[in-house]
C-alpha cells in the first residue's frame, strides 16, 4: 500500500505565505507527495523535494519560469501496477477532461488535475479524473493505492 498527499494550486507566495504547518507536519505520514502544479516560487517546489519521501510534481499555468524549466509540464506514473497521468491544468474549464484525455498516448487509469480550485472525483471516458482543490483554499487530497485499488480522500485544512 502507498500513501501520497496531494496538494496543488497553492500560489506561494501570492495567495499563502508558506505551506501550511499542518501539510509539513504530515509528511512523514506519507509515501510521498504528489504536486499538481501553480506552486508558484520554486522555494517551495524544493522544500517539498527535500521534505518528501518522494516527490512528483507538475508545474501550472502560474508558476515562476524557473519551476517551468524545473518540472515538466505531465508526467505518467506508474505506481503499485496503478497507471497514473498527471497535468495541472490549463485554458477553460468546461473541456479540460478532454484535453487532459488528448494529452496521454496511453489512456491512464487516473488523472491528476489542478487548475480548477476545484475538489473533484468523476469519471469519464473509463478514466477516473481527481483533483485536490485549490490548498490556497484549504482544500487537499489523499491518495491511497493497494493492490490495484484506488481510494482518494479530500480534505480540508
Amino acid at each position: 500500500m502507498k500513501k501520497f498527499l496531494v496538494i496543488s494550486d497553492m500560489h506561494i507566495p501570492v495567495r499563502m505565505a508558506n505551506l501550511p504547518d499542518e501539510v509539513l507536519d504530515y509528511l512523514k505520514d506519507y509515501d510521498g507527495v504528489i504536486g499538481l502544479g501553480d506552486y508558484v516560487d520554486l522555494d517551495t517546489v524544493i522544500l517539498l523535494e527535500k521534505l518528501s519521501k518522494e516527490f512528483y510534481g507538475v508545474h501550472g499555468n502560474m508558476d515562476y519560469p524557473d519551476v517551468k524549466e524545473h518540472l515538466p509540464f505531465s508526467k505518467m506514473l506508474l505506481i503499485e501496477g496503478v497507471t497514473i497521468g498527471m497535468c495541472h491544468g490549463w485554458g477553460a474549464p468546461w473541456d479540460l477532461k478532454e484535453r487532459l484525455l488528448k494529452l496521454f498516448k496511453e489512456k491512464p487509469k487516473v488523472i491528476l488535475f489542478g487548475h480548477t480550485h476545484e475538489p473533484e472525483d468523476t469519471m469519464k471516458a473509463g478514466v477516473r479524473f481527481l483533483n485536490p482543490g485549490s490548498l490556497a483554499e484549504g482544500s487537499y487530497g489523499v491518495l491511497i493505492i493497494d493492490g490495484g485499488e484506488v481510494k482518494f480522500e479530500l480534505k480540508k485544512l
